[in-house]
């Protein structure tokens, strides 16, 4: 019986062995990484055993997507975007290096892609050519992106729509058209082809319009808190010369007149100091509907028009004004600006024939 023993065990040790490699050869036929070609709206796919050979087939050609075991890309040749990392905001960077900050956007943001190094990538948002950490992003080539973002012309007014993660994501009014054409422009694609006039128009200057009309616009919200507190706005023009009209259209962005939860529950109008990561818990409280608009007048003119923030006294974008700093939104400035011009167009757009 022990002699039996012992030639049974090498065999079943040999079967073993052979059955692994058996299997880890089927493996590598099959393969394991696709790099897949477009060309005029078809296809090509091919495979490969290892990583290596498919970035290196991916590489001697154009719009070439290398695609891992688990059906992510890992990498790609020709024009495409990165996505962040949607729970956490990215910095944005003035310099490769990634050592000087520029900015910064929410989760979930595309940026269009201009160059890739090792540990970095160049990118475009709102304005801006600037660099972001590689680690955590997510690319695509533009073959493989099925919604696009873009802004078009509509009636003479400019929108844009924008494909992202959350609130981000939407349909707003930016501005007039102007002499825009009636074209549609992908929004990674552009700087800043739609630059309404109320986005790049100072906020020193006093509004056209005094308490009773912005009283006139307030009472055509409903169900808002602010119906009749135009004097409020006007009071911290006077006092904090900034732009009652502004003010305004950041109330009606941030808490919708004042109607969000946390405009109801803490009177702030601003969002302010609610963070992307628990807005309604960390948002700051305020006696009154009043002193969150003086709080907010004083900030702009500390920190924004001048201060530590001050990098034009605009709404702008995320390459000059407020919207560096104020949001992670890379489209603030944008939205701030078509409610603007939401106002403005109500009372009679004097403030447009002043800025146009």
């Amino acid at each position: 019986m022990k002699t039996k023993q012992k030639k049974i065990l090498p065999s079943l040790v040999i079967l073993g062995i052979a059955v692994i490699g058996f299997l880890w050869l089927e493996g590598r036929s099959v393969g394991t990484y696709t790099v897949k070609t477009y060309v005029d709206g078809t296809t090509e796919t091919r495979q490969f055993e290892s990583l290596d050979e498919a970035r290196s087939y991916m590489e001697q050609g154009e719009q070439r997507a290398l695609v891992g075991p688990d059906g992510d890309v890992i990498d790609f040749t020709g024009s495409g975007i990165a996505v962040t990392p949607t729970d956490e905001v990215t910095y944005l960077f003035k310099d490769a290096a990634l050592s000087e900050r520029q900015s910064y956007v929410a989760g979930g943001t595309r940026l269009r892609l201009l160059e890739r190094g090792n540990d970095h990538l160049k990118v475009r948002i709102s304005g801006a050519d600037v660099y972001v950490p590689l680690a955590n992003m997510t690319l695509y080539p533009d073959a493989l992106v099925e919604r696009r973002g873009f802004y078009e012309v509509r009636d003479g007014d400019v929108y844009h729509t924008v494909e992202a993660n959350d609130f981000l994501a939407g349909t707003f009014l930016v501005g007039p058209a102007g002499g825009a054409a009636p074209d549609r422009y992908y929004t990674e694609n552009v700087r800043d082809v739609f630059a309404s006039p109320y986005q790049f128009a100072s906020i020193e200057t006093p509004a056209p319009y005094g308490a009773a009309e912005l009283d006139r616009f307030l009472e055509t919200l409903a169900d808002s808190p602010l119906k009749g507190k135009g004097a409020a706005f006007k009071d911290a023009e006077a006092k904090h010369g900034i732009n009652a009209v502004f003010l305004l259209a950041v109330a009606g962005h941030e808490s919708s007149y004042g109607t969000s939860a946390i405009a109801r529950d803490k009177n702030n109008l601003f969002g302010f100091k609610a963070t992307d990561d628990d807005p309604s818990g960390n948002a700051a409280a305020f006696e009154t509907v009043e002193a969150s608009i003086d709080a907010a007048a004083r900030l702009f003119a500390e920190k924004y028009v001048t201060g530590a923030y001050a990098r034009g006294p605009y709404p702008g974008n995320k390459q000059t004004g407020i919207n560096i700093y104020y949001a992670s939104d890379p489209y603030w400035g944008e939205k701030v600006a078509g409610t603007m011009y939401r106002i403005d167009r109500a009372l009679g757009s004097a403030y447009y024939e002043r800025i146009k």
